[in-house]
């Protein structure tokens, strides 16, 4: 575990082994079979210093679509809390998950989230009315998920290795 800024945060990094393939390639080809609801490809212009040393990148979505996650992903997802020396864990339970790919235009860095739906445990469920059978039913609460869940290097020679 190492503390690094990150666009600006102080962030935890942790090298978890959380399910995700080691090359981007791997990943791509795990998802082909489901299909993708957004492609596009692009060659990233080069390094910029606000990459290397800022670990500030200009993000630009890849790919949209769906992974089958054979097991739950353990996500550190923040700083401890006060008091405490251990980070925010989320669980993300296996299953399909759909993801967003970005790409930096400048380093080719790629970060994965995952944007799945879930049930939101702070929200209210909406009530639906229909007006033709005048039938109520409650619909559960739910929004996106939006949990970056791994990044891949933008080195070239390394060929995008999970990290």
């Amino acid at each position: 575990m190492a503390m690094q800024t990150i666009e600006g945060q102080p962030t935890l990094v942790v090298r978890s082994e959380n399910g995700l393939p080691m090359k981007l390639d791997a990943l791509l080809s795990q998802m082909e079979p489901f299909g993708f609801a957004y492609r596009e490809d692009f060659t990233p212009g080069g390094a910029r210093i606000a990459c290397t040393v800022l670990r500030d990148h200009r993000m630009k979505l890849i790919r949209e679509g769906r992974w089958l996650a054979r097991f739950g992903l353990r996500i550190n997802a923040g700083l401890p809390q006060a008091g405490s020396d251990v980070p925010t864990v989320r669980v993300i339970p296996p299953g399909v998950l759909e993801l967003r790919l970005e790409m930096c235009q400048d380093c080719g860095a790629v970060v994965v989230r995952d944007v799945s739906m879930e049930q939101w445990s702070g929200g209210r469920p909406a009530r639906l009315y229909n007006q033709q059978t005048g039938e109520t039913r409650l619909a559960p609460a739910v929004m996106r998920r939006n949990v970056v869940i791994g990044w891949y290097s933008g080195k070239r020679a390394a060929g995008r290795e999970y990290k």
